[in-house]
């Protein structure tokens, strides 16, 4: 069986996709083919179970897209992961989708808009829900799927050694979703770890201070590595503390446990963290979820979600993260 799988954003949702790859490889597809956006390429070309990439590059027409379909239209079954214009586009093109992912929009509106208790899928649930819905099996799926590259874990070795590292994400896509205390839990966290700044290009403005404060006790990846190049270093360090954010995943996809912080997102909306060492820091308050993805302006102008996290809650569910027995969940007033 030759399998076609469509996914073109964003990184959190590629990642996530990974376990579903290679679940269907090990269920006996001949050939595994990933039709995404250039900037996850790379991501894709280290999944396990991917024979091959198919990229489009920025300002890919529709016409290009409808061109580079054709190539699928015999012989493949196609795996709608995204639900997106691009990927139905592609399909419509093929001439079939032997299964398209469920998005729940209305139970995910529904929470935003009336804090209507909703039970949605994981991610991982609904990736799984395509094998199912294309007779591929029955997958349970947990992160993983993404194999570091040779070179790029030889590299993370000769620039970090030994030392013990904590990688820290402070930056965030949507300013609502960027947590305001990594500057003070970066000054404690450095008393005991080296710490790993990590981040694409739009991360600068919120690593810069850090690592200016930080000296030698800090390296500074933020806009400077490639992808699987920072997946190389993140699997060297002992946790990952950051926004919720693609890279968080990318972190437990290589096996390091995480702190997230949630604040415009909730649990139902599918990405908290699924290794079981990793910890999520939340608080209760009335008006969460706000947006889908946090790409709207708090509505009370407040930010208080994340703002009121205090730094020493975020310290002590690093330091203890190792300790089985602490919360997975710390949920503040």
């Amino acid at each position: 069986m030759r399998i076609l799988v469509l996914r073109f954003s964003s990184l959190g949702d590629c990642v996530l996709l990974c376990p579903l790859l290679d679940h269907l490889k090990r269920a006996g597809a001949r050939e595994i083919v990933v039709f995404t956006k250039r900037a996850y390429a790379d991501l894709f070309a280290a999944a396990t179970g991917v024979d091959r990439v198919v990229a489009l590059d920025a300002g890919t027409t529709p016409a290009l897209l409808w061109r580079m379909a054709g190539e699928f239209r015999d012989g493949y079954t196609v795996l709608d992961a995204h639900a997106s214009w691009r990927s139905r586009l592609v399909g419509v093109r093929i001439g079939h989708v032997d299964a398209r992912i469920a998005k729940h929009t209305r139970e995910r509106l529904g929470l935003i808009v009336f804090k209507r208790p909703a039970s949605v899928p994981t991610m991982l649930e609904r990736y799984a829900a395509l094998a199912t819905g294309a007779g591929l099996g029955v997958p349970g799926l947990a992160p993983g799927g993404v194999m570091v590259p040779e070179p790029a874990a030889r590299a993370a070795a000769r620039t970090m050694g030994d030392a013990p590292f904590v990688a820290v994400s402070p930056g965030s896509r949507w300013p609502a979703k960027q947590w305001s205390g990594f500057g003070r839990l970066c000054s404690t966290l450095a008393r005991e770890f080296n710490l790993l700044l990590v981040g694409d290009e739009r991360d600068r403005a919120a690593a810069r201070p850090i690592a200016d404060a930080l000296g030698k006790r800090c390296l500074d990846l933020t806009g400077r590595a490639r992808l699987m190049d920072t997946a190389a270093h993140v699997a060297r360090c002992r946790a990952f503390v950051g926004n919720d954010s693609g890279l968080m995943h990318l972190a437990e996809a290589v096996g390091v446990p995480v702190v997230a912080l949630f604040g415009p997102t909730v649990r139902e909306f599918g990405y908290f963290p699924s290794l079981p060492r990793s910890r999520t820091i939340e608080r209760d308050i009335a008006c969460r979820p706000c947006s889908r993805n946090g790409s709207t302006p708090c509505p009370r102008g407040t930010g208080e979600c994340l703002a009121a996290i205090p730094a020493d809650a975020v310290v002590d569910a690093v330091t203890t993260l190792c300790d089985q027995s602490a919360p997975r969940r710390i949920v503040l007033p």
